[in-house]
């Protein structure tokens, strides 16, 4: 029995050894992404998680897993064959050489995928900056109640359109991406050129990717807070807990003390990430989802599920009686949609897709692309237009490396453009701006005609503004390593 457990437990020691060098090498090959996002996405909860998350494409993995099978039972094997002529006292002595033989052979293996996997996913870099503590909120954090906020004479309704995914990599190095032969956004260059869009190039550019807001739900908040998703680990099941961060002040927040009526739409299930308890909790949203369509008999069928619940075009139509609905309430509205057809890994063909392209991702890339200048055309038709400001914002940067091989992740911005903004770019201001998706809380109340003591809130800078964001005056990398550190200003203030 204890020889039986021994060669267990050794096969034990090396599948798990294999399997973290096949799935670190998978994971680093597939995705774009940092070790705290990783570390997200592995503790929350999988209640609400897409089809399409790579399930198919890890099974590309069970050949290199059962091979780590095979060279175990081939050790056994040859042990085996090494003991099998000798008999009394030197067989004993054989199997027991062999025995610790397999042992060290499963052991050694199981530090090199624990080596690999730590070296390949900078594990150390990740444990340093926690480590390390930062002032950077005691130094530089606006609370949106410590400024003066003034409304505009006219409330104008605002669109707050997250595409998912949505980087400005997908267009043609002609027109700032850095695609070779095609632009698969054809349609939000175009918008982005003849409207606002703060860009990190003189062409087409967006808002640069920043730690702690670069997963959907970081960047929702982000967005709408000024803040990174810098909450310990444990609290990255937000949709286990009854509050989400209740002492700060967010853009939902503030609309709301303002009177708009709002909503968040997303054809997925809104407790994914804590989405729901978030904007329900700042701002009073109404949540429209994967459950709310079904109830509405929006959807073919009242167990409908694709993807990670409904395709966009149910969204872009759902979002199309909401905003009339909105609209003739007569209340000033926001309506925050999210799309998920881009999200990774390479994105859902949907019914609306071509097949224009040989890659899978450019089709989806085009569709949504397509789907976005649609609805914008509709919105331009209706009457609530008129008083209306869309703006149309990535959440952040690919994270499969889908159509974004090669380039460096630095250097893949965030897709961003302002319709119908009250505000332009003042004196000493341009869209030329190393920003990110922080700035984009004070950046959206100024593009509704708010205006703002300072022009910061939170960690976020108003870009319509000539005041330079911290990006700009600490430096990308500098910020970008200060979010990553501990605060024991966040954990005290925020993380409650």
């Amino acid at each position: 029995m204890k020889k039986v457990i021994a060669r267990i437990a050794c096969g034990i020691l090396f599948f798990l050894g294999t399997a973290l060098v096949v799935v670190t090498n998978w994971y680093c090959f597939r995705f774009d992404t940092s070790f705290s996002g990783l570390l997200f996405t592995l503790t929350t909860p999988v209640k609400g998680v897409g089809t399409g998350t790579g399930l198919t494409e890890m099974l590309g993995m069970l050949p290199w897993l059962l091979g780590a099978v095979a060279v175990y039972a081939a050790l056994l094997a040859l042990c085996a064959r090494y003991r099998k002529k000798c008999g009394g006292e030197e067989k004993e002595r054989r199997w027991k050489t062999a025995e610790r033989c397999v042992l060290c052979a499963g052991v050694l293996v199981l530090l090199l995928g624990v080596a690999h996997t730590w070296f390949r996913l900078n594990v150390t870099e990740y444990i340093r900056n926690v480590s390390s503590q930062t002032t950077l909120y005691e130094d530089h954090y606006v609370a949106p109640d410590s400024v003066a906020i003034t409304r505009p004479e006219q409330k104008p309704n605002v669109i707050c359109l997250f595409l998912e995914s949505m980087e400005t990599t997908y267009a043609s190095r002609e027109d700032g991406g850095m695609q070779p032969d095609h632009n698969y956004m054809p349609n939000l260059t175009l918008l982005a050129q003849e409207n606002v869009s703060f860009s990190d190039t003189d062409r087409l550019g967006g808002f640069l990717s920043m730690d702690k807001t670069n997963w959907t739900m970081a960047a929702l908040f982000g967005a709408t807070s000024g803040l990174p998703f810098a909450f310990p680990v444990g609290q990255n099941s937000m949709n286990k807990y009854t509050a989400f961060a209740p002492e700060i002040i967010t853009l939902g927040d503030i609309l709301r003390e303002d009177g708009y009526t709002q909503e968040f739409l997303c054809g997925s299930d809104a407790t994914y990430g804590g989405r729901a308890l978030y904007f329900s909790e700042h701002g009073d949203y109404a949540i429209y989802d994967l459950f709310t369509a079904r109830e509405n008999g929006d959807l073919p069928s009242a167990d409908y599920y694709e993807w990670w619940g409904f395709e966009d075009h149910y969204l872009f139509s759902i979002a199309r009686k909401e905003l009339t609905r909105l609209y003739e309430s007569g209340e000033p509205f926001n309506l925050t949609l999210l799309t998920v057809d881009a999200h990774h890994l390479g994105g859902y063909l949907c019914a609306w897709c071509g097949d224009d392209y040989e890659d899978k991702t450019a089709n989806v890339i085009a569709c949504t692309d397509r789907q976005v200048a649609e609805f914008i055309a509709w919105c331009q038709e209706q009457p609530f237009w008129e008083n209306t400001v869309m703006i149309i914002c990535g959440d952040h940067p690919r994270m499969d490396t889908s159509l974004t091989e090669g380039v460096p992740y630095q250097k893949r911005s965030v897709y961003n453009c302002f319709l119908n903004a009250r505000a332009m770019p003042g004196e000493g201001a341009d869209t030329f701006r190393t920003a990110s998706v922080m700035d984009l809380f004070p950046t959206t109340l100024a593009a509704m005609g708010y205006r703002i003591e300072g022009d910061r809130l939170g960690l976020g800078t108003n870009l319509f503004s000539g005041r330079k964001t911290l990006a700009e005056e600490m430096g990308y990398e500098t910020l970008n390593t200060e979010v990553q550190k501990y605060s024991r200003y966040f954990v005290t203030h925020f993380a409650r």
